[in-house]
């Protein structure tokens, strides 16, 4: 399976960047056992400490992959959210979620199945 291309202009949209949009789709991702952000090398990680502090806090690992192949390929980097293949914990998920909008990350979730 090839991974999606995606335009410049859509790669330069990335999420939206509000919490308005980011409340349109959350219910889509409740269940979810992995969560991915995708970061442009010249987008600064501005709060990422306090988010993994929190996120491990609850159990979950953040992980932050600069080298993994993403689905735009190129230098972008991936942030991995996982819970040992368990449902990351709703206030979790939501809270990365939003981190995710709010500085325009492109992002993915997996469920299990």
């Amino acid at each position: 399976m090839s991974a999606p291309r995606f335009t410049r202009r859509e790669l330069r949209q990335g999420g939206g960047n509000n919490l308005e949009e980011a409340a349109d789709h959350f219910h889509e991702m409740l269940g979810s056992v992995e969560f991915r952000m995708y970061r442009s090398p010249n987008v600064k990680l501005k709060g990422y400490d306090a988010l993994k502090a929190a996120l491990e806090a609850g159990g979950c690992e953040a992980l932050h992959l600069p080298d993994a192949p993403t689905p735009m390929g190129g230098k972008y980097e991936t942030i991995r959210i996982t819970l040992q293949g368990r449902d990351i914990p709703e206030p979790l998920l939501k809270r990365a979620h939003n981190w995710a909008h709010q500085r325009n990350l492109l992002h993915m979730f997996h469920k299990k199945g």
